[in-house]
């Protein structure tokens, strides 16, 4: 996830120039209102004590049915793929009254490495300083025996030793109780998990396996001004069980619910190839509809900014639609936009993302930034993976270089120009001579926060506009199409965009790279 989190300045460079923008170069569907009503008005939910739930109900290993209930009929096959990735089924219970939540997970996890794995390492992302939130391992089972664990990174982590070594290609399952509490205030970070203003956020609220790579696993304590997941693309199913009268979105799809006894509402949700699963969920949200091709997008607003809600749809579903034209298809069914209390100006997740609040009495501005942004996230972050705490840039700066291509796209040279020197130039022009010579290849750490949304966001752009200029912009395109492809649902390296770009181009992009990477 990202946060983007520019000064309030910079969207309302945009906002006089957006209100008189010429109409799009393509149509996009007409919205349609559908201003639902909760089934029944919210209740109070007793006090609940968290516990380990049961995942009976006819989940299966061997069944990849509900996965490919996510995705478009055309990439349903896609889930095959992945019959041998990391499988999570996910039972969780959500107390709002005492802010808590608990539940089990069942993890089917195969090495995939070339050497034995001696132990297998979890992420509890709500125990990170950007989350705020607390989170516990009650027990860990391997194959159904108890193991011992022990918690390293400020309880962030958790490190499970296993009585005999993984190897290469063998499959082990691992089971977790857990539970935690949940923020009320906007304190922590960006305000991304927690319970706030009626509306609840739970990102990561399970514990979640790291990528293992060369470097072994991928654990550290992230800054709360950068991403903090670095995950593999894997399959979940997810039953969720909150108050009655929510409106829900989630990673994937919803493919049941039922009501309990207590007045909580239980929600099975399934994903198609994701890296992680978010949760959010509130009592006041309305919705607003549309489809681009088969795709469902939902615009989820609260009832005082409907018209944020709409603007947010529009936004999103041009852009969906011409980054599919320009990248690659986007493979899901559904992908959910959502109005949240989050400091920062946008987050995004597989198949959903989420837009601030704040922000929703925008026209264009900074709203329409932080809609296009997220949704191209959708290619660089969720299709296609990155290290995002020690190389932010590869997804970040071209996410930024992608929204100026909608702006090209959409409102022509001029106003992509404006965006480029305005709020990319100008932004990373902003910090002191010295500071505008760091390469934008560094970690999130290396920055400090005062000059990681300059350089990373501002400055990064750039080099993509430069590789655009040098290249040309057909060998730029086909770089970009070539990239998502070669590395769909998989994890990408610097190397493998710059390996890609002079193969396709047939020119050498050293110097290039070094001048804007490398800072040298």
């Amino acid at each position: 996830m990202k946060r983007l989190f520019w000064p309030a300045i910079l969207g309302l460079l945009l906002v006089s120039c957006i209100l008189c923008a010429p109409p799009p170069t393509f149509p996009v569907e007409t919205i349609l209102t559908a201003v639902a009503t909760p089934t029944s008005a919210a209740t109070a939910t007793p006090t609940v004590t968290p516990t380990p739930a049961s995942l009976a109900g006819g989940w299966s290993w061997d069944d990849l049915t509900p996965y490919k209930q996510a995705m478009l009929p055309d990439f349903a096959t896609d889930v095959d793929r992945f019959a041998d990735a990391t499988r999570y089924m996910i039972d969780l219970r959500v107390d709002l009254k005492a802010l808590t939540f608990g539940g089990e997970e069942h993890v089917r996890y195969q090495n995939h490495e070339t050497e034995p794995l001696t132990e297998i390492v979890f992420r509890l992302l709500p125990n990170t300083p950007g989350y705020g939130g607390a989170m516990q391992v009650r027990s860990v089972a391997v194959n159904g025996e108890e193991a011992a664990f022990d918690l390293r990174f400020q309880g962030s982590a958790v490190y499970v030793p296993l009585a005999s070594p993984l190897l290469p290609g063998r499959m082990i399952e691992l089971s977790l109780a857990f539970d935690g509490t949940l923020p009320n205030d906007a304190s922590a970070g960006y305000a991304q998990f927690g319970h706030f203003e009626d509306v609840l956020a739970m990102p990561n609220a399970y514990p979640m396996i790291p990528v293992y790579d060369d470097e072994g696993w991928n654990v550290e304590l992230a800054p709360t001004y950068g991403d903090a997941t670095f995950s593999d693309t894997s399959l979940y199913l997810v039953r969720v069980t909150l108050p009655d009268g929510m409106y829900v979105a989630t990673s994937g799809v919803i493919v049941d619910r039922w009501s309990n006894d207590d007045g909580t509402v239980t929600y099975a949700c399934a994903s198609g190839p994701m890296r992680d699963f978010n949760i959010v969920a509130s009592t006041r949200y309305r919705t607003l509809t549309t489809t681009v091709g088969s795709v469902l997008i939902t615009s989820y607003y609260l009832p005082e900014y409907q018209g944020g809600g709409s603007r947010a749809l529009d936004y999103a579903s041009y852009a969906l639609r011409f980054y599919e034209q320009l990248f690659g298809p986007y493979p899901f069914t559904e992908l959910d936009v959502l109005a949240t209390p989050t400091e920062a100006g946008g987050i995004e997740y597989p198949g959903l993302i989420v837009i601030a609040e704040r922000l929703s009495s925008q026209e264009g501005g900074f709203l329409e930034l932080a809609t296009v942004h997220e949704t191209a996230h959708q290619w660089w972050y969720s299709m296609v993976g990155n290290d995002q705490l020690d190389e932010p840039w590869l997804d970040e700066a071209l996410t930024q270089y992608s929204a100026l291509l909608y702006y090209e796209h959409r409102y022509g040279q001029e106003r992509a120009r404006s965006l480029l020197k305005d709020s990319f130039e100008g932004w990373y022009k902003s910090v002191d001579e010295d500071d505008q010579k760091m390469g934008i290849g560094l970690p999130v750490a290396s920055y400090p926060e005062h000059l990681y949304g300059p350089i990373v966001y501002g400055k990064g752009p750039l080099f993509f506009h430069e590789m655009r200029q040098q290249v040309g912009d057909e060998a730029f395109y086909e770089i970009l199409r070539t990239y998502w492809n070669e590395h769909l649902y998989g994890v990408a390296y610097p190397r493998d965009l710059m390996t890609i770009a002079e193969q396709v181009s047939g020119q050498d992009l050293d110097a290039l790279y070094e001048q804007w990477i490398l800072g040298q």
